[in-house]
Protein backbone atom coordinates (compact mmCIF):
# COMPACT_ATOMS: atom_id res chain seq x y z
CA UNK A 1 0.00 0.00 0.00
CA UNK A 2 2.81 2.64 1.15
CA UNK A 3 4.60 1.57 -2.41
CA UNK A 4 1.15 2.57 -4.44
CA UNK A 5 0.70 5.66 -2.61
CA UNK A 6 5.06 6.54 -3.04
CA UNK A 7 4.23 5.70 -6.63
CA UNK A 8 1.14 7.64 -7.10
CA UNK A 9 2.59 10.84 -5.71
CA UNK A 10 5.73 10.07 -7.97
CA UNK A 11 3.44 10.28 -10.68
CA UNK A 12 1.72 13.57 -9.86
CA UNK A 13 4.80 15.34 -9.18
CA UNK A 14 5.94 14.60 -12.38
CA UNK A 15 3.40 15.60 -13.88
CA UNK A 16 3.45 19.03 -11.94
CA UNK A 17 7.24 19.35 -13.34
CA UNK A 18 6.17 19.07 -16.72
CA UNK A 19 2.96 21.54 -16.86
CA UNK A 20 5.54 23.87 -15.11
CA UNK A 21 8.39 23.50 -17.32
CA UNK A 22 5.64 24.00 -20.21
CA UNK A 23 4.61 27.15 -18.89
CA UNK A 24 8.02 28.43 -18.12
CA UNK A 25 9.33 27.95 -22.03
CA UNK A 26 5.70 29.86 -22.84
CA UNK A 27 6.69 32.77 -20.67
CA UNK A 28 9.95 32.71 -21.61
CA UNK A 29 8.67 32.52 -25.31
CA UNK A 30 6.27 35.61 -24.86
CA UNK A 31 8.83 37.60 -22.66
CA UNK A 32 11.17 37.43 -25.66
CA UNK A 33 8.45 38.74 -28.27
CA UNK A 34 8.83 41.43 -30.60
CA UNK A 35 7.87 44.88 -28.75
CA UNK A 36 4.08 46.42 -30.87
CA UNK A 37 2.90 48.93 -28.70
CA UNK A 38 6.25 52.17 -29.37
CA UNK A 39 5.85 55.08 -27.21
CA UNK A 40 7.61 57.55 -29.07
CA UNK A 41 8.49 60.79 -27.17
CA UNK A 42 8.38 64.79 -29.31
CA UNK A 43 7.78 67.88 -29.42
CA UNK A 44 5.30 69.93 -30.89
CA UNK A 45 6.79 70.40 -34.20
CA UNK A 46 8.53 66.68 -34.52
CA UNK A 47 5.20 65.53 -33.50
CA UNK A 48 3.77 66.41 -37.33
CA UNK A 49 6.61 64.19 -38.89
CA UNK A 50 5.50 61.09 -36.94
CA UNK A 51 2.10 61.67 -37.52
CA UNK A 52 3.12 61.63 -41.32
CA UNK A 53 5.02 58.23 -40.76
CA UNK A 54 1.99 56.79 -38.35
CA UNK A 55 0.55 54.47 -41.63
CA UNK A 56 4.10 53.46 -42.41
CA UNK A 57 4.58 52.35 -38.68
CA UNK A 58 1.36 50.45 -38.47
CA UNK A 59 1.98 49.29 -42.01
CA UNK A 60 5.00 47.59 -40.44
CA UNK A 61 2.48 45.95 -37.74
CA UNK A 62 3.54 48.55 -34.75
CA UNK A 63 0.92 50.21 -32.48
CA UNK A 64 2.74 53.70 -32.37
CA UNK A 65 1.67 56.68 -29.24
CA UNK A 66 2.86 59.97 -29.22
CA UNK A 67 3.76 62.24 -26.41
CA UNK A 68 4.92 65.31 -26.94
CA UNK A 69 6.20 67.12 -24.60
CA UNK A 70 7.24 70.96 -23.74
CA UNK A 71 11.24 70.79 -24.36
CA UNK A 72 13.80 68.48 -25.45
CA UNK A 73 15.46 67.49 -22.32
CA UNK A 74 11.99 66.21 -21.06
CA UNK A 75 11.74 64.22 -23.85
CA UNK A 76 15.30 62.70 -23.64
CA UNK A 77 14.55 61.68 -19.64
CA UNK A 78 11.94 60.08 -20.60
CA UNK A 79 13.38 57.65 -23.01
CA UNK A 80 16.14 57.50 -20.46
CA UNK A 81 13.98 56.66 -17.55
CA UNK A 82 11.80 54.27 -19.17
CA UNK A 83 8.56 56.24 -19.48
CA UNK A 84 9.31 55.99 -23.50
CA UNK A 85 10.61 53.74 -25.29
CA UNK A 86 12.07 56.30 -27.97
CA UNK A 87 12.50 60.23 -29.01
CA UNK A 88 12.32 61.65 -32.78
CA UNK A 89 12.78 65.68 -32.49
CA UNK A 90 16.71 65.97 -31.50
CA UNK A 91 19.60 66.02 -33.33
CA UNK A 92 22.71 63.90 -32.77
CA UNK A 93 24.98 66.57 -31.21
CA UNK A 94 22.46 67.63 -28.79
CA UNK A 95 21.27 64.13 -27.80
CA UNK A 96 25.10 63.43 -27.03
CA UNK A 97 25.46 66.56 -24.92
CA UNK A 98 21.98 65.08 -22.76
CA UNK A 99 24.17 61.81 -22.51
CA UNK A 100 27.34 63.88 -20.97
CA UNK A 101 25.24 66.23 -18.96
CA UNK A 102 22.68 63.79 -17.56
CA UNK A 103 24.59 60.68 -17.50
CA UNK A 104 22.27 58.97 -20.34
CA UNK A 105 22.56 55.91 -22.38
CA UNK A 106 20.75 57.16 -25.42
CA UNK A 107 21.94 56.13 -29.32
CA UNK A 108 20.45 57.66 -32.72
CA UNK A 109 19.39 55.09 -35.54
CA UNK A 110 20.80 54.89 -38.64
CA UNK A 111 20.48 55.76 -41.25
CA UNK A 112 19.77 59.02 -40.51
CA UNK A 113 16.66 60.72 -41.69
CA UNK A 114 16.93 64.34 -42.09
CA UNK A 115 18.49 67.66 -40.81
CA UNK A 116 17.25 71.01 -40.63
CA UNK A 117 18.85 74.39 -40.13
CA UNK A 118 19.05 77.28 -38.01
CA UNK A 119 19.14 81.43 -38.90
CA UNK A 120 19.56 84.96 -37.40
CA UNK A 121 16.59 86.73 -37.83
CA UNK A 122 14.99 89.99 -36.82
CA UNK A 123 11.60 91.89 -37.19
CA UNK A 124 13.12 94.88 -36.97
CA UNK A 125 16.20 94.86 -39.28
CA UNK A 126 16.04 93.41 -43.25
CA UNK A 127 20.12 93.23 -43.48
CA UNK A 128 22.60 91.58 -41.39
CA UNK A 129 25.07 94.95 -41.51
CA UNK A 130 21.74 96.95 -40.30
CA UNK A 131 22.02 95.62 -36.88
CA UNK A 132 22.95 98.58 -34.53
CA UNK A 133 26.05 98.90 -32.20
CA UNK A 134 25.25 97.20 -28.70
CA UNK A 135 22.29 95.21 -30.91
CA UNK A 136 20.72 92.47 -28.17
CA UNK A 137 20.53 89.34 -30.23
CA UNK A 138 18.79 85.62 -28.58
CA UNK A 139 20.92 82.83 -28.62
CA UNK A 140 20.18 79.45 -27.40
CA UNK A 141 21.11 78.29 -23.75
CA UNK A 142 21.94 74.40 -24.29
CA UNK A 143 25.55 74.05 -24.65
CA UNK A 144 25.40 72.61 -28.45
CA UNK A 145 23.02 75.28 -30.21
CA UNK A 146 24.70 78.08 -28.38
CA UNK A 147 27.75 76.40 -29.93
CA UNK A 148 26.30 76.45 -33.17
CA UNK A 149 24.67 79.53 -33.05
CA UNK A 150 27.90 81.28 -32.11
CA UNK A 151 29.76 79.66 -34.81
CA UNK A 152 27.37 80.75 -37.46
CA UNK A 153 28.19 84.13 -36.09
CA UNK A 154 31.81 83.56 -36.56
CA UNK A 155 31.16 82.52 -40.46
CA UNK A 156 29.21 85.32 -41.41
CA UNK A 157 32.30 87.68 -39.80
CA UNK A 158 29.84 89.46 -36.98
CA UNK A 159 32.12 88.26 -34.39
CA UNK A 160 35.59 85.95 -33.64
CA UNK A 161 35.62 82.96 -31.71
CA UNK A 162 39.03 82.06 -29.58
CA UNK A 163 41.06 79.96 -31.45
CA UNK A 164 41.86 77.47 -28.52
CA UNK A 165 39.40 74.95 -28.82
CA UNK A 166 37.33 73.94 -32.24
CA UNK A 167 33.88 73.57 -30.14
CA UNK A 168 31.73 73.85 -27.07
CA UNK A 169 31.71 77.87 -27.71
CA UNK A 170 30.28 80.22 -24.93
CA UNK A 171 29.77 84.14 -24.92
CA UNK A 172 33.38 83.90 -23.09
CA UNK A 173 34.93 82.78 -25.71
CA UNK A 174 34.68 85.61 -27.72
CA UNK A 175 37.57 87.56 -28.50
CA UNK A 176 36.29 89.91 -31.34
CA UNK A 177 32.85 91.86 -31.05
CA UNK A 178 33.01 94.94 -33.57
CA UNK A 179 29.91 95.72 -32.70
CA UNK A 180 29.28 95.23 -29.19
CA UNK A 181 26.64 92.80 -29.80
CA UNK A 182 24.80 91.88 -26.35
CA UNK A 183 24.23 88.31 -25.87
CA UNK A 184 20.93 87.03 -24.44
CA UNK A 185 21.00 83.06 -23.86
CA UNK A 186 17.50 81.49 -23.95
CA UNK A 187 15.55 78.15 -24.74
CA UNK A 188 15.46 77.20 -27.59
CA UNK A 189 11.81 76.68 -28.09
CA UNK A 190 11.08 80.71 -26.74
CA UNK A 191 14.01 82.33 -28.95
CA UNK A 192 11.64 83.28 -32.07
CA UNK A 193 8.98 84.85 -29.03
CA UNK A 194 12.17 87.12 -28.25
CA UNK A 195 11.73 88.92 -31.99
CA UNK A 196 9.40 90.63 -30.59
CA UNK A 197 11.55 92.38 -27.56
CA UNK A 198 15.04 92.02 -28.68
CA UNK A 199 17.22 93.06 -32.18
CA UNK A 200 17.75 89.93 -33.45
CA UNK A 201 17.43 85.87 -32.82
CA UNK A 202 18.98 82.67 -33.57
CA UNK A 203 15.84 80.33 -34.57
CA UNK A 204 15.31 76.56 -35.72
CA UNK A 205 13.74 76.44 -39.22
CA UNK A 206 11.31 74.24 -37.35
CA UNK A 207 10.45 76.92 -34.90
CA UNK A 208 10.12 79.71 -37.26
CA UNK A 209 8.03 77.44 -39.21
CA UNK A 210 5.50 76.11 -36.53
CA UNK A 211 5.11 79.84 -35.73
CA UNK A 212 3.66 80.76 -38.72
CA UNK A 213 6.95 82.96 -40.05
CA UNK A 214 9.14 82.51 -43.28
CA UNK A 215 11.57 80.22 -42.20
CA UNK A 216 13.77 81.49 -45.60
CA UNK A 217 13.73 85.32 -44.02
CA UNK A 218 16.75 85.11 -42.67
CA UNK A 219 19.79 87.61 -41.97
CA UNK A 220 22.21 84.37 -42.00
CA UNK A 221 22.07 80.92 -41.73
CA UNK A 222 24.31 78.55 -40.42
CA UNK A 223 26.87 76.42 -42.92
CA UNK A 224 27.16 72.91 -41.20
CA UNK A 225 23.65 71.29 -41.09
CA UNK A 226 24.14 68.20 -42.58
CA UNK A 227 26.37 68.00 -39.55
CA UNK A 228 23.51 67.63 -37.07
CA UNK A 229 20.93 64.69 -38.16
CA UNK A 230 18.06 63.55 -37.12
CA UNK A 231 16.51 60.45 -36.43
CA UNK A 232 15.04 58.21 -34.08
CA UNK A 233 16.56 58.22 -30.34
CA UNK A 234 16.83 54.47 -27.82
CA UNK A 235 18.36 53.70 -25.30
CA UNK A 236 21.55 52.07 -26.32
CA UNK A 237 20.67 48.39 -25.90
CA UNK A 238 17.91 48.88 -28.02
CA UNK A 239 19.34 50.35 -30.68
CA UNK A 240 19.85 46.84 -32.61
CA UNK A 241 16.22 45.50 -31.69
CA UNK A 242 13.71 44.88 -35.36
CA UNK A 243 11.42 47.73 -33.61
CA UNK A 244 13.84 50.58 -33.71
CA UNK A 245 15.32 49.64 -37.17
CA UNK A 246 11.75 49.47 -38.26
CA UNK A 247 10.13 52.59 -36.32
CA UNK A 248 13.25 54.59 -38.03
CA UNK A 249 12.51 53.20 -41.50
CA UNK A 250 8.97 54.46 -41.20
CA UNK A 251 10.26 57.98 -41.78
CA UNK A 252 12.06 57.38 -45.07
CA UNK A 253 8.77 55.21 -46.96
CA UNK A 254 8.15 57.34 -50.11
CA UNK A 255 4.22 57.66 -48.47
CA UNK A 256 6.25 59.52 -45.14
CA UNK A 257 8.63 61.83 -47.41
CA UNK A 258 5.56 63.05 -48.73
CA UNK A 259 3.21 63.68 -45.78
CA UNK A 260 6.35 65.61 -43.85
CA UNK A 261 7.47 67.61 -47.29
CA UNK A 262 4.15 68.47 -47.85
CA UNK A 263 3.85 69.36 -43.64
CA UNK A 264 6.71 71.57 -43.93
CA UNK A 265 7.43 73.17 -47.20
CA UNK A 266 11.43 72.07 -47.22
CA UNK A 267 12.04 72.95 -43.92
CA UNK A 268 13.64 69.48 -43.61
CA UNK A 269 16.04 67.82 -45.87
CA UNK A 270 16.37 63.99 -46.32
CA UNK A 271 19.48 62.30 -46.69
CA UNK A 272 20.30 60.35 -49.78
Amino acid sequence: MLKKSLLVLSMFLGLLLLVACGNSSSNSKEGNSEKKDIRIACNSVSEASLKAAKASMKKAGYNPEFVVFSNNIEALQAVQDGNCDASFAQHEPFMKSFNKQKGGDLSMMKPHVYYTGIGLYSNKYDNIDDLPDGAQIAIMNDAMNRDNSLLMMQDAGLIKLTDSKKSGFTTIDIVENPKNFNFVEIEQAQTVRSLEDLDAATCFFTFMFNSGKDYEDYLIRDQHAKDFPISLIVKTENKNSDWAKSINDSFTTKESKKGINGHFKGVFTFYE
